[in-house]
């Protein structure tokens, strides 16, 4: 909740809510308030609240414990499906992998991603033409 930190972040400077409301420009029983939930505040009030207590807007707004993704439940390199949901097809997915890495060009890596590659392109040709 928004007040509460506001009210957080005012204590931590020491100030009375009778202080915060003289820094920001407002009435002390707006600051009260919107400390204890009573009344939200407007946009211009919060940024005249963010400005005296010196963070950003976007500083008191309490941040929600996110849950993890589902991949990040799981080891990294260690295959991980998304269960279909009732009535979901599954769907056929192409993935295409772009690795940079520095090779010479005597590499037989290279060498042999080189000769796939014109095989490919050999291969499309002939399809189309």
């Amino acid at each position: 909740m928004i007040g509460e930190e506001i009210r957080r972040r005012r204590q931590e400077k020491g100030w009375t809510g009778v202080q915060l409301a003289d820094k920001a420009g407002m009435a002390p029983s707006a600051v009260s308030q919107i400390e204890t939930g009573r009344r939200s505040p407007h946009s211009a009030s919060v940024i005249k609240l963010a400005a005296a207590l010196e963070c950003e807007v976007a500083d008191l707004y309490p941040k929600a414990p996110q849950a993890p993704l589902p991949l990040e439940l799981h080891p990294s390199g260690e295959a991980y499906f998304v269960p279909l949901e009732e009535g979901e097809e599954p769907d056929i997915v192409t993935l295409r992998l772009y690795v940079w890495h520095e090779l010479e060009n005597d590499d037989p890596l290279l060498q042999k991603v080189a000769s796939l590659i014109k095989e490919e392109r050999d291969k499309a040709k002939a399809e189309t033409g």
